[in-house]
């Protein structure tokens, strides 16, 4: 059961790195110029930890924490400061209007984040079975 569940993860991490790479590149929509070399490095940071997700090594299962992390959040000021986001990929998003900032919390990946956790939690006593 928990196997199927870890395969599922590494699928789901791997489109959605896949639909990032795809963003960055320009493929999927005009290419992104402010904020690329995160957007690239992210999306092939999910796409290498979907991969070892997919061979069963802890490292992929950390990678993807990080990955789903960055998606996390975006924050853009109003002012038109400095804004903060990963805009690729998978989101359904919880917006929140301030007097100051827009936040927007990535539900999608808030929920991923959690069930890789919860991957990673149960199998922490398993022997590491990293090829």
């Amino acid at each position: 059961m928990m196997q199927a569940v870890e395969k599922w993860l590494a699928r789901v991490l791997l489109l959605n790195s896949g639909l990032a790479l795809a963003v960055s590149f320009g493929l999927l929509g005009t290419a992104q110029q402010e904020g690329s070399a995160l957007l690239y490095g992210a999306a092939l940071l999910g796409f290498l930890s979907g991969l070892l997700s997919l061979r069963r090594a802890r490292a992929g299962l950390w990678g993807g924490i990080l990955y789903y992390m960055v998606q996390l959040l975006s924050y853009v000021p109003h002012d038109g400061g400095a804004a903060f986001g990963i805009k690729a990929g998978i989101s359904l998003g919880m917006v929140m209007q301030f007097k100051t900032a827009t936040v927007v919390v990535n539900m999608f990946a808030l929920a991923l984040l959690a069930a890789t956790v919860a991957v990673l939690w149960r199998r922490r006593r398993q022997p590491s079975s990293a090829p």
